[in-house]
């Protein structure tokens, strides 16, 4: 339980102090800059601060405080790693302020390097040693590691010192939990209410004491009261539900659950406990399909796959199960149960030869784990037991929240970037600088991955202009080369094609022909599969088929490798053009190839180290090949260079 006080309890950095010594610092002049970063910070506007801090950074470098307030504003988006990065930058640039090493401390046990994060209190003690927050800080560090004598101790230290607030009364309260000391963790929180009768961690705390204690009418009382002051608050919600399971309230337990899942859409340990609810409800359709969020948020969650196995028996899904059973064996192959019961299933598929094969599986296992083979046919443990499992490690996450990172993301690869030859605001653009390099017909190219930028009215007056340029002019490859651009733009993508093939007859060395003709290629292919999954669905068809996710193959003329194509041509031209490296990655995304496309993003980033989009996608697919760190890393950088998707992608993949 413990464990669940530690988490909800998110620690608070250090602003208001620093702050004090900002004001000799902006008597320079980038004053106004500064100012506002620091106001957005203190309202919370984290995004916007740290627009405002890279651009301070950019023309003072060496400052050490605008690394701290940097620091100070990722940890508000949730980005510890680039909080720590920032913090560290700063104790760098000036070794001497004690509230750097406190905040650095707390993100570092944010990313449990308690080692550092001890360290950096104690460096901080030394500079200033009468300071409550250090002491705060430290217990609550304390308390993660169990040391909870030692965070008694810190929580006793702060005290004397006369730290403002309820908060070290609720870290001591869960030090006295964690060392049986009820009645003592019970008179802290009695005292946080005292000091701030509002306070929903303290009321929720009390509760989860209350239920160790089996006072379960007493616990529901605390629960219900946190929420009284905040209703959208998922962990009072979720302990409530676990505390009406023990009434037993079945009904108001799946009442809080189903409120846990509205909020935190995300969150896998509501929908395992609302599937054991349901279970007992006998909705197993309904538990069928919770299990199955599971699976998706927590691919490697076991426990879900064998239950719905079980759940599909009783529905007679037996093919159905047997997935499942394989999924189970394939994430924990010494589970013994997992091979009884697909013994059974296959038994039921006539699949003799393989029942008899899982068969002795599980008596082999029973043995070895001093089982009696009698107890692999014994009743089952009651469902309800699991009730708790998850609930340890539950994390909040209120999608009803303001802070960008705990909204909702559709999690998938920013788009390729194209030409673009009209006029849009600055920030919507990307400057290429072509001066001096061969087969470019300018000296600067602009670029966006955006849509819609010029109005389809606009597109077709320049194509009028361009046509009859053509017509007037004759055989120069730049004429056709624009039409096309506009023509894309104008979703003709077959015009556009034709218009980019002639240039490139006229001039076979035009890069951003071969760039723009792989562009059109490329949406071309999306639109043709659009229409076939539209007509998929519209015919009630099985899915498509491997050729068509592929890039509709085959003996089309447009596929993805004629694009991949179009793109090597790209970059064997210019080989520092990030574009090219860029847009080929999407491509190979888009194709299954996710190492290439890994190694793409990496080429973008090398010629352009602030492609914040290619740091996007590149952490992105570090995810999912599961080299979390560093994918972290590139998301951290992308945040940090104005990809705000970045930090929701985070929240949900990088801290645990």
């Amino acid at each position: 339980m413990f464990k669940q006080c530690f988490l909800f309890l998110r620690p608070a950095l250090l602003l208001g102090n620093l702050l004090l010594l900002l004001f000799p610092v902006f008597a320079q002049p980038d004053l106004n800059v500064k100012q506002a970063a620091v106001t957005f910070l203190r309202n919370g506007n984290y995004i916007e601060a740290l627009d405002k801090l890279n651009l301070a950074i950019q023309k003072e470098p060496a400052l050490s405080d605008l690394y701290y307030l940097r620091g100070y504003a990722k940890y508000g988006l949730d980005d510890y790693l680039g909080a720590e990065l920032d913090y560290s930058r700063s104790i760098e640039l000036s070794p001497y302020m004690s509230d750097v090493f406190i905040n650095r401390a707390v993100v570092r046990s944010q990313l449990s390097n308690f080692k550092g994060a001890l360290e950096d209190f104690a460096r901080a003690l030394e500079l200033d040693p009468e300071n409550p927050e250090i002491y705060l800080n430290r217990a609550r560090t304390n308390l993660f590691l169990k040391k909870y004598y030692s965070s008694l101790i810190d929580c006793n230290k702060a005290i004397q010192l006369k730290i403002p607030g309820e908060t070290v009364y609720v870290i001591r309260a869960c030090a006295q939990q964690g060392i049986k000391r009820f009645q003592g963790a019970l008179e802290d929180l009695n005292m946080a209410i005292v000091k701030n009768p509002s306070s929903v961690t303290a009321y929720t705390q009390r509760g989860l004491i209350r239920l160790d204690l089996e006072q379960v009418d007493s616990a529901i009382v605390d629960f219900t009261h946190a929420l009284e002051i905040d209703s959208t608050n998922t962990f009072a919600l979720f302990n409530r539900a676990l505390t009406r399971i023990k009434k037993p309230d079945p009904t108001g337990a799946l009442d809080d659950l189903n409120a846990v899942v509205r909020l935190s859409p995300y969150n896998s340990y509501a929908y395992y406990n609302r599937a054991i609810v349901l279970i007992g409800l006998n909705d197993k359709k309904g538990a069928i399909r919770d299990f199955t969020f599971v699976s998706k948020l927590d691919p490697k969650n076991i426990m879900s796959y064998y239950y719905r196995s079980r759940l599909k028996t009783d529905l007679r899904d037996y093919q159905g199960a047997l997935e499942d059973l394989d999924r189970t064996l394939e994430l924990l192959p010494e589970y013994a149960d997992a091979y009884y019961d697909r013994y059974q299933i296959k038994t039921k598929l006539k699949d003799h030869q393989g029942a008899m094969m899982d068969y002795k599986k599980a008596l082999e296992l029973g043995e070895k784990n001093h089982f009696s083979p009698d107890s692999l046919r014994s009743k089952r443990k009651d469902y309800f037991e699991s009730l708790t499992k998850l609930s340890g490690d539950f994390d909040v996450m209120n999608s009803a929240s303001s802070k960008i990172q705990d909204q909702a993301v559709e999690i998938s690869p920013l788009p390729v970037f194209e030409v673009f030859s009209g006029r849009a605001d600055f920030d919507k653009v990307r400057l290429y600088d072509a001066y001096q390099k061969k087969f470019y017909y300018g000296h600067i190219v602009a670029l966006t991955n955006l849509k819609d930028l010029m109005s389809d009215s606009l597109i077709l007056r320049e194509i009028g202009k361009q046509t009859r340029r053509i017509d007037s002019c004759g055989a120069i490859p730049m004429n056709y080369y624009e039409r096309g651009v506009l023509l894309s733009a104008a979703r003709n993508y077959s015009g556009a094609l034709q218009d980019f093939n002639i240039t490139l007859k006229l001039d076979s060395n035009f890069i951003l022909a071969w760039f723009s003709r792989g562009n059109a290629r490329y949406e071309l292919i999306r639109v043709i599969q659009s229409q076939e999954e539209m007509k998929n669905e519209i015919t009630i068809a099985v899915g498509p088929s491997k050729s068509q996710n592929q890039g509709i193959s085959g003996n089309m003329e447009h596929t993805y490798e004629t694009v991949i194509k179009d793109y090597d041509r790209v970059i064997q031209l210019d080989p520092g053009f990030p574009y090219g490296y860029y847009n080929r990655g999407v491509v190979n995304c888009m194709m299954g190839n996710y190492k290439e496309a890994e190694e793409d993003f990496t080429g973008a980033i090398r010629y352009n180290n602030n492609f914040a989009e290619a740091f996007y996608n590149r952490g992105l697919i570090r995810i999912l090949l599961d080299e979390n760190n560093k994918g972290c890393e590139d998301l951290s950088r992308a945040g940090e260079l104005g990809i705000k998707e970045a930090y929701k992608v985070m929240r949900r993949y990088c801290y645990k």
